[in-house]
């Protein structure tokens, strides 16, 4: 019993076993199974993954592979364009060697062209030297024909002049003005000068002294003349309306004026060789006798005009021109012959080649003058640096600034009155003329501006230098008119017709073209 027990407890258990087995193996298939399931599943999903990979990867394929026809066609792409650029760089070089080739050609040809039109150049350019050689040799010869013409034109109209046929010589004393004028010639040459002064009636004569006139002198206040004469006459002169009105202030044969100066207040002294000095002042005539006093003959201001100098052959003295009152005197050791003014102060020349620079009574200089020969005239120009002297052979000596030394040649007796305006020079001579020196030509040649009938004792310039106005030895005042535009504008308005073709002709020349004197408006 106990036995059966035991195999019915054996086959329990083993049943038991048997169903714990089978349901353990159900679990554990069950447990397969999910896990057999879930790796199907995750199979699935890797087989899904797996084929969209596979479809990715196919269109990746299907990519991979038109990127690599794509690549082919860019290559054989590639290689073509490698090939034209290939054939393009062999023709770019063939053009490039073409180039060259035509370059060089080109710099040949420009070179060869560059050198053919600098020899037409230097063609063109020496033709045209040699055209402005012929121009400028026509032009010399013109030029020099016409001023020539101009000359020739002067002196007839002199001679014509004289004849008493003013008309035509008016109307070839214009001609000889326009010729020389548009050629640039000088119109100071005396046959042109000689014939524009004539026709423009610039020269006038006044007969009012009975002595000789040995000064000029103007008025800084009104401009009025103030002659004195060897006959102890003193006049006053004017012009109104183109006339000279004299007054007589003083004639007295007792006295013998050799100089006059007139004061800035219009003051008027007048030295006699008598010793006396005699002061006008509008009408009224003072004398004041210098004692002790010998032979005076010259007066030069001092000080801006307030003292005056008085020169005589052995002295000197100084006048107080306020009070008119002698403030002191000097003897000399030596003969004056001659006074002018230098640096603005007067300057003495003596008979032994002497000159004294006066800068008061007690400060008088000394110096060697620096030519030889007595010196009766001088003048200087403190701007120009120039200096003048007067000879009494009729010598002019002239210094420029450089020291330099010229001799003027022109007068033929004693040097009377020098004076400069610029760069000109004027001199006046015992033997009747008025010179006019340019001082600025390379070769300094004498003009005559006139010749007077006697002795050119004096000269001055008018205020405004238009005239200048001359003192004689037989007492005649000449009003010389030297303004050149006044010259041409009274001759200008001389002349009253043109020339007819017959008077161009015969008196211009045939080969000369006609010209009008006259152009009407």
């Amino acid at each position: 019993m106990k036995k059966q027990n035991i195999i019915i407890g054996c086959l329990g258990l083993l049943l038991l076993a048997t169903v714990a087995g089978a349901l353990f193996m159900r679990q554990s298939n069950s447990k397969r199974i999910s896990e057999l399931e879930a790796q199907i599943d995750t199979l699935r999903l890797n087989e899904k993954h797996s084929e969209v990979d596979r479809r990715v990867s196919k269109q990746m394929e299907e990519i991979a592979y038109g990127q690599q026809i794509l690549s082919e066609e860019r290559s054989r792409e590639a290689i073509k364009q490698s090939e034209i650029a290939q054939e393009m760089t062999l023709r770019s070089e063939e053009e490039r060697r073409k180039a060259i080739e035509a370059r060089g050609i080109a710099e040949v040809s420009a070179n060869e062209a560059m050198n053919a039109y600098q020899m037409a150049e230097q063609q063109r350019q020496e033709a045209d030297v040699q055209r402005r050689q012929a121009e400028h040799a026509k032009l010399v010869a013109d030029t020099l024909n016409y001023l020539s013409l101009g000359r020739t034109l002067g002196t007839q109209s002199y001679a014509i002049y004289q004849t008493g046929d003013k008309s035509l010589g008016n109307m070839l004393a214009y001609a000889a003005y326009l010729y020389t004028n548009n050629y640039g010639g000088d119109l100071y040459n005396p046959a042109v000068l000689q014939a524009l002064t004539q026709s423009a009636g610039s020269r006038r004569n006044h007969a009012v002294h009975n002595g000789s006139i040995q000064c000029i002198g103007i008025s800084p206040k009104d401009g009025q003349l103030l002659t004195v004469s060897t006959y102890g006459e003193i006049f006053t002169h004017k012009l109104k309306n183109g006339r000279l009105q004299t007054t007589r202030l003083m004639s007295d044969k007792h006295y013998c004026f050799r100089d006059a100066y007139v004061a800035p207040n219009g003051k008027g002294y007048s030295i006699s060789h008598t010793g006396h000095l005699v002061i006008t002042e509008k009408d009224q005539v003072r004398v004041l006798y210098l004692e002790n006093f010998a032979k005076p003959f010259n007066l030069e201001y001092m000080n801006d005009g307030q003292q005056l100098l008085i020169i005589g052959e052995n002295s000197v003295a100084m006048l107080n021109v306020a009070n008119d009152k002698i403030v002191g005197t000097r003897h000399l050791g030596y003969k004056v012959l001659a006074a002018g003014r230098q640096d603005g102060k007067p300057l003495l020349f003596d008979n032994r080649g002497q000159m004294h620079l006066v800068k008061s009574l007690d400060d008088i200089g000394n110096q060697q003058v620096p030519f030889k020969g007595q010196v009766l005239a001088y003048a200087s120009s403190r701007n120009e640096g120039l200096a003048a002297y007067g000879m009494a052979d009729g010598t002019i000596w002239m210094t420029d600034r450089k020291g330099k030394s010229h001799k003027l040649v022109g007068h033929l007796s004693q040097i009377t009155k020098l004076k400069f305006d610029g760069l000109r020079l004027y001199s006046s001579s015992y033997d009747g003329k008025l010179l006019f020196w340019n001082v600025n030509d390379s070769q300094i040649k004498p003009i005559t501006m006139f010749q007077a009938n006697s002795w050119l004792t004096d000269f001055t310039l008018s205020s405004d230098k238009n005239y200048i106005w001359t003192g004689e030895q037989n007492g005649v005042i000449t009003e010389y008119l030297i303004s050149m535009p006044k010259i041409v504008e009274r001759l200008r308005q001389n002349v009253k017709r043109n020339f007819t073709q017959e008077e161009w002709s015969y008196y211009v020349g045939k080969g000369i073209p006609y010209r009008k004197l006259i152009i009407e408006n």
